[in-house]
């Protein structure tokens, strides 16, 4: 009897501890819980909300540079390229583009300039001498009887002292030419580089995709003279997107050129401009990588190939006066 007493006082004992732990344990579980609860709350918000906050208090403060300070010793010219802004290297083109430029750049497009002779008959004048006959004469010129009468209009071959003659000369020089070869286009900036063509290339943002590049590109110094590529008048000075600081100019026969990325514009709307004129300065305005020159033209509204352009040429022929080829 006392052990079944004694078992169940130790039965309900055990219950109470068991009882105890359960509880503890109930509680640490509320407690784990609560705490998975807190940092969820706090993943959930915004981590860098205390850093932006300094952030934004150090670029509202008067004269504040806490915000530099993250790049320890750069902090002078960390605030001096922030200070510029996102369009600095545009502002440093316009301070070198200042420079003053001279109107024109003579740039001869002649390509060939040569005389083109071509044979015939000249027309000499003869005084009859004493002794003189048409055979004789016609020796002396190289020419034939025939022909002598046929152009003095003789009926017989008896001639006058004193007579006036024109003696028809067959020669190899009896007319001449002067052929100029010129360029109808000349390249917009002398000496400058090639680095990007017309055509398919890939795309200088973004190296992973492929783009139509409707121009050639022309690397030169900010500030380089960029000249008239033909006479014309100008159609378009301005901003103009992704071009930046650009010029437009229509040509004769239905070509138009267009200047794009310029530091400085130097003509206006509505100014009839020569080859060689300068019309504005080389920069980096607009979507650019470097400073160049963006050139591009057009042939009644289609692109064309600019480096097909500026291969294009035409012809002068002048007729040379009789007397300074045949020495009459």
């Amino acid at each position: 009897m006392l052990r079944f007493l004694h078992a169940i006082s130790f039965f309900f004992l055990n219950s109470r501890f068991i009882g105890f732990l359960s509880d503890i344990f109930y509680v640490r579980r509320i407690f784990l819980v609560s705490t998975c609860l807190f940092l969820t709350a706090g993943l959930q918000a915004n981590p860098f909300a205390r850093f932006n906050e300094e952030v934004e208090r150090s670029l509202t403060t008067p004269q504040s540079s806490g915000m530099f300070k993250l790049f320890g010793n750069q902090d002078a010219e960390i605030q001096k390229l922030f200070a510029m802004g996102i369009n600095s290297g545009e502002e440093e083109d316009e301070e070198v583009a200042s420079f003053d430029l001279p109107k024109y750049i003579n740039v001869s497009p002649v390509i060939s300039n040569t005389v083109v002779h071509e044979s015939g008959i000249v027309i000499k004048k003869y005084t009859v001498q004493k002794k003189d006959n048409l055979s004789k004469i016609s020796r002396a010129f190289g020419s034939d009887v025939a022909r002598i009468k046929k152009h003095n209009s003789l009926v017989s071959t008896n001639l006058k002292l004193g007579q006036i003659l024109e003696i028809p000369v067959q020669t190899k020089n009896a007319s001449s030419s002067r052929v100029i070869k010129k360029k109808i286009f000349i390249l917009p900036v002398p000496q400058s580089r090639v680095t990007s063509r017309y055509g398919r290339r890939v795309d200088p943002f973004n190296k992973y995709n492929r783009v139509y590049h409707t121009g050639l590109d022309l690397a030169a110094k900010v500030g380089t003279a960029v000249l008239a590529s033909a006479d014309g008048e100008v159609i378009f000075t301005g901003r103009n997107g992704g071009y930046g600081n650009s010029v437009i100019i229509q040509h004769k026969n239905g070509y138009k050129t267009v200047y794009a990325h310029c530091s400085q514009i130097l003509v206006e709307v509505g100014e009839a401009v020569k080859m060689g004129r300068v019309i504005a300065a080389v920069g980096r305005t607009g979507t650019a990588t470097g400073a160049h020159l963006h050139f591009e033209v057009f042939r009644n509204g289609k692109l064309m190939n600019p480096e097909t352009a500026l291969n294009f040429t035409e012809k002068f022929v002048t007729k040379l006066p009789k007397s300074e080829v045949a020495g009459i």
